[in-house]
């Protein structure tokens, strides 16, 4: 009976006050189930996910799509295509609120600190020629040509024990289809000069969890476009917790030029991503002796777009290219309510990007 009592007393909040009005992501923080001196925790656990999305994209996507050349491949021996076939590893730090922190004397503490996450990625790259373009002078060719590409991407985390991924998600594989366009192919006296587009699709990763046992009794409804569930949590838990699904939409332009097998390749990016969203929090409990009481918020829609850069390093001999890669991407304005939290993340800021990789090119 005391469970049913505390589990009544929490949905009696509906009757509390709400605070200045949010939009986006964080409406929910507005939801009667959150008391109201946490939902400045549930603000900085929003602008998590909102930061995260790009970040996970851009370590989906990488920059340039073909490690170490911005060159179509082209038609070889007047009929067969080339095709090349690249392996890499990609590496983001990603950058968000510490939704994992430990409290110290309550449910959840105010999340200030900044987590670095370093997440891996191993993808392998299949581009197959199938126009050769037109050849507008003996030396500068390509124009035109087409190239498509397919790609598969695995995500390690719980394998590599990423913190905060290893609980909720499992090692997760994306698929790309696209294609790369030639402006010009790269020859002795011309760089190679491309444009591509590529989608991308991955399934579900959660990070944190913000109730490992979760107690009896319990209410699910849906408010205002998501849906809510909160209850009582007999067992331990993070702070914050997210979960989010992504596509991504990535258009890629670039140069490269090759000297004595020595290349050099640079770039900009835009991308487009989406994805189907989820978060909550720790909450207090209405009565002190309750073991702890959460707030989960599932099936919000979150789109972001970010631009780019990136350089390419290679060195090439006979049919085998090894490239290195380096990058950035952009930041973002934060939540409006997030700018008045006091949160030593800025969302503003950018994150950077890497991959190291082989191409084959038959």
């Amino acid at each position: 009976m005391r469970r049913l009592g505390v589990l009544a007393a929490a949905v009696g909040l509906s009757a509390m006050p709400v605070l200045a009005q949010e939009e986006g992501l964080a409406a929910p923080c507005n939801d009667p189930r959150v008391p109201s001196p946490e939902r400045g925790n549930c603000i900085i656990v929003a602008q998590a996910v909102e930061s995260a999305q790009p970040q996970l994209g851009i370590l989906l996507a990488g920059g340039n799509p073909t490690l170490g050349t911005a060159s179509t491949g082209g038609i070889r021996l007047g009929v067969l295509p080339r095709v090349s076939a690249t392996a890499k590893a990609n590496l983001v730090f990603i950058r968000l609120p510490d939704i994992l922190a430990e409290s110290s004397g309550s449910a959840v503490q105010r999340l200030n600190d900044v987590a670095g996450i370093p997440a891996p990625a191993l993808s392998g790259t299949v581009s197959v020629g199938v126009y050769p373009g037109v050849s507008l002078a003996p030396t500068v060719g390509g124009f035109g040509a087409v190239d498509l590409l397919g790609s598969a991407t695995w995500l390690p985390l719980s394998t590599f024990d990423v913190e905060g991924f290893s609980d909720g998600s499992v090692p997760e594989f994306a698929y790309g289809l696209g294609a790369r366009v030639g402006i010009l192919r790269e020859s002795f006296t011309m760089p190679g000069i491309s444009v591509s587009l590529m989608y991308r699709s991955l399934g579900r990763l959660a990070y944190g969890n913000v109730c490992e046992q979760t107690g009896l009794g319990g209410v699910t409804e849906e408010r205002n476009g998501y849906v809510v569930q909160a209850g009582l949590c007999q067992g331990g838990g993070d702070p914050g917790e997210f979960e989010v699904d992504l596509t991504d939409w990535s258009a890629r332009g670039a140069v490269s030029k090759r000297l004595l097998g020595v290349g050099v390749t640079a770039g900009v990016g835009y991308d487009r991503f989406g994805s189907d969203v989820g978060f909550g929090l720790r909450t207090a409990c209405p009565v002190a002796e309750s073991p702890g009481c959460f707030a989960r918020f599932r099936g919000m829609e979150l789109d972001n777009d970010r631009w780019s850069g990136f350089v390419d390093g290679s060195f090439s001999l006979l049919l085998a290219t090894v490239a290195v890669e380096v990058g950035w991407l952009q930041g973002e304005e934060p939540l409006p309510s997030f700018r008045n939290l006091a949160s030593e993340f800025d969302p503003k800021d950018g994150t950077f990007f890497g991959s190291i990789g082989l191409r084959l090119a038959l």
